[in-house]
């Protein structure tokens, strides 16, 4: 394959986001939320089938494979999180590829892609052992699979078979994906109605895209069920109980918020309070800070087998300074999303409509599918604000779909074709990610 020039910049940005991980994946940075559950489920065989817990069991079967390689030693925790972090800048790679005749700013797109290179969430949970840690690559492999079944003029058995066949791993990778059966059945729909395909062969496509990845789903909660798992009640609020994270929060902005610009550390208990903060605020700070601290410094020994936990990380003062600069600055990227994602839904559901719907309208619909299947079941869990169900590091594929439709609403609608403003915000990407990597650091 040969690459132009653009695609090895792309590489060489990537590269230097993926070095950066490195160092901090030797100090303890794959230790993540529930990092021993997901340890126990890696090492341990008849976990990994474990339905009463909140994943299900693809990323720990190939993990454990790793772990028969590596053996029991810490090279196996190390060994896997650098190998996530490398299979999310390849995926992000492509991601770029994918998106990059969209723009007619070359300028627009290399901000783009020195901002999702160096995003703190994406890089911060590549590394962290979880399940977190394949959405990336598994939302950008439904993102191709889809757009080569739209981009055939007659329905193809071999593209139905592998967009379902994509969407079953993803599904029994991350149970978030679930949301993106129905979305690629809306999509199927508008195709369908484009090609006046005949009523049997589609609904013959429409099986074999969907009907897997659906048993997957509805195995998964008839075993959840039988188990007494999280998803089918530990998850969820009980009879009487109020949520600490309503819609309310979830749709306001708060004065409370201007207290997160002192990148506060999760940990520490001073952001976990009951309708304190708003879910806009609560995630400008996880999306744009180390507010875990767990690209930060392991005040324990690393040995395996022991019980690591992110609360045993701490954060060296200096630090504090440039995650509330990363913020600060990071205002102007949040204030657009607000904007952009309206119109990009806007248009790509004008777009299903017209029956054209194009790679970046396929990005928005399935990401904010992705986000709403997290986002609207927030007042309905146990502990929404107590347990983090608000941490960005559940969306980070729609946080891709949503930063994508920023730059490309940028690119057309601010920059058009003043040179000048373009230059402008790829400085500002420039000064936000040099921010960041001291930060990661």
């Amino acid at each position: 394959m040969n690459l132009r020039p653009q695609q090895l910049l792309w590489a060489v940005i990537l590269a230097l986001g993926f070095v950066l991980s490195i160092p901090a994946v030797l100090r303890g940075g794959y230790i993540g939320p529930d990092y021993y559950t997901h340890f126990a489920r890696l090492t341990e065989w008849p976990k990994i089938f474990d339905f009463s817990t909140t994943s299900p069991p693809m990323y720990y079967l190939l993990g454990h494979w790793l772990f028969l390689l590596t053996g029991s030693s810490n090279a196996f925790p190390i060994t896997l999180s650098i190998a996530q972090s490398a299979l999310n800048a390849f995926a992000m790679w492509w991601f770029f590829r994918y998106t990059e005749h969209r723009f007619r700013s070359h300028l627009i797109h290399l901000a783009l892609v020195l901002f999702l290179a160096f995003l703190p969430v994406r890089v911060i949970h590549a590394a962290a052992i979880g399940t977190d840690s394949m959405t990336v690559p598994l939302f950008v492999l439904v993102l191709f699979l889809v757009n080569r079944f739209l981009s055939e003029e007659a329905p193809s058995i071999r593209s139905a078979i592998f967009l379902g066949v994509g969407l079953a791993i993803a599904v029994w990778t991350k149970y978030s994906f679930m949301a993106l059966i129905p979305t690629v059945f809306l999509i199927l729909l508008g195709v369908w109605a484009k090609h006046r395909w005949k009523f049997q062969p589609s609904v013959a496509i429409c099986a074999l895209a969907l009907l897997v990845p659906s048993a997957l789903a509805l195995h998964s909660f008839w075993a959840s069920s039988r188990a007494h798992g999280y998803n089918t009640e530990k998850h969820w609020l009980a009879k009487g109980q109020a949520a600490d994270m309503n819609y309310r929060d979830l749709f306001s902005v708060k004065a409370n918020d201007l207290q997160l610009f002192r990148a506060p550390e999760y940990f520490k208990r001073e952001i976990l309070d009951a309708h304190r903060y708003s879910y806009l605020g609560l995630t400008h700070l996880g999306i744009f800070t180390d507010t875990m601290n767990l690209f930060q410094v392991l005040t324990v020994p690393q040995h395996f087998g022991s019980v690591l936990i992110p609360d045993q990380k701490t954060r060296r003062p200096w630090k504090t300074p440039v995650m509330q600069a990363s913020m600060y600055l990071a205002v102007i990227w949040t204030a657009l999303i607000l904007v952009a994602v309206p119109w990009a839904l806007f248009r790509a559901f004008r777009n299903l409509l017209r029956e054209k719907l194009e790679p970046e309208d396929v990005t928005a619909v399935l990401g904010i599918a992705f986000f709403l299947v997290v986002f609207l079941l927030i007042p309905f869990v146990n502990g929404g604000a107590r347990f983090g169900y608000w941490t960005p590091r559940l969306i980070v594929p729609a946080l891709l779909s949503f930063y994508l439709a920023e730059f490309l609403f940028i690119d057309q609608k601010i920059v058009r074709r003043s040179t000048a403003v373009a230059w402008t915000v790829l400085f500002l990407v420039f000064i936000q990610c040099g921010i960041e990597a001291v930060m990661l650091v």
